[in-house]
């Protein structure tokens, strides 16, 4: 009789997991989710590595923010940016990684938290950044673009 009653308990329980699931409007789909996530390695690869203030257009929408900081940025803010840091490229190397907080989806758009790391090496010395950031993605015509980003430095480092 015992088993039957946790059997019983167990059901419901997971009825209504299920029910409560698939009455929320927002679902996330971990291929979109993963596809915000090879966006933001895309960007920080060409546009903060790299410095190509060409592929801006490529991963964010016309009217991007970015919230570096207490400093409001604009594609024309990066593009400039990209432009000095190109200029003053000194052969160092920065290579990022990301470890994912939180993904919440509505539809078109990603609400992404995440911790982003940098190394960035110059000859034999080697020096690491991180930041706390959020980014949101909408997705236009099958193309997943940031449309906000915020990010604060950990002060730690």
């Amino acid at each position: 009789m015992k088993n039957i009653f946790k059997a019983i308990i167990i059901t419901i329980f997971f009825t209504s997991c299920v029910q409560i699931k698939t009455s929320d409007t927002s679902t996330t789909s971990s291929k979109d989710v993963d596809e915000v996530e090879v966006l933001i390695q895309n960007i920080f690869d060409d546009i903060w590595s790299d410095h190509q203030a060409d592929a801006i257009s490529k991963y964010h929408t016309d009217d991007f923010l970015l919230l570096e900081h207490g400093e409001v940025w604009t594609n024309d803010t990066i593009a400039n940016w990209c432009k000095m840091a190109a200029k003053r490229d000194n052969g160092s190397k920065r290579v990022n990684n990301f470890e994912r907080i939180s993904a919440k989806q509505d539809g078109n758009k990603i609400w992404l938290a995440y911790h982003n790391y940098a190394t960035i090496t110059k000859d034999s010395t080697e020096r690491n950044l991180s930041w706390l950031e959020s980014v949101v993605a909408v997705k236009k015509d099958s193309i997943w673009k940031l449309e906000l980003m915020h990010s604060t430095r950990n002060t730690k480092n």
